[in-house]
């Protein structure tokens, strides 16, 4: 009865995480993205900062809620794992992450901003921009997708589910790191596809996770097929 309780519970939470990444995915490609180094000047997106700072913050702390979500999902994932030392790991891996992300999207969100109201160089914005980028894309990017990629590896070696899921996670994974790679290097459109792909991917693959492993007991029996 605990267990069910405890299924019940990672399978709703699941759903949630899914949800709060998507809503973050759309924003960021819908009414954030006239404020983001992706085609556009630094005046304008500094303009449009300044016309919409509440979406804008807002916008960034559903990001921030992202992160969280991301690493409460790996903690459900090793939790599954018979390897508990390489899954604790992995798992630090990826909580190593959150800090620089975090820190970007304060940046982001209420530095840059401000940045824009003292009316301070715009070069100052466009430094801060591109620290913010490499914290968050590079660094905690990075290391989400070193410990998710680990975890997953674990998890198919331990055979807590089929060769098809496997593939699809370590797909979600790689791509993520190669929007690390994009920002290393500069390559915003490549950053942009792999943002794109992996997100769809990762975020789906989520949910198949959540009904392999802890959906009602035949909705699991119907997704564990080989």
């Amino acid at each position: 009865m605990l267990k069910k309780r405890s299924d019940k519970l990672k399978f709703f939470s699941l759903h949630i995480i899914v949800a709060i990444i998507t809503l973050a995915c759309l924003l960021m490609n819908g009414p954030m993205r006239p404020g983001l180094p992706i085609d556009t000047t630094v005046l304008e997106r500094a303009e449009f900062i300044v016309a919409n700072q509440a979406l804008w913050a807002t916008s960034w702390m559903v990001w921030m809620a992202s992160a969280i979500g991301l690493f409460v999902f790996c903690s459900i994932l090793a939790g599954e794992l018979k390897s508990r030392m390489r899954a604790r790991i992995a798992l630090t891996i990826v909580a190593m992450g959150i800090g620089p992300d975090l820190i970007a999207e304060v940046i982001y969100a209420f530095i840059i901003p401000k940045v824009v109201l003292l009316e301070l160089n715009l070069d100052i914005m466009q430094s801060l921009e591109l620290i913010a980028s490499h914290l968050t894309g590079f660094l905690g990017n990075g290391l989400y997708n070193l410990g998710g990629l680990a975890l997953t590896i674990i998890a198919w070696r331990e055979r807590i589910f089929p060769i098809w899921v496997f593939i699809w996670g370590l797909t979600s994974w790689i791509l993520g790191l190669s929007l690390s790679v994009s920002i290393a290097i500069d390559y915003m459109a490549g950053a942009e596809l792999f943002t794109a792909t992996s997100m769809v991917l990762s975020t789906s693959w989520m949910l198949v996770i959540a009904y392999i492993r802890f959906a009602p007991q035949g909705l699991r029996e119907r997704w564990n097929t080989p």
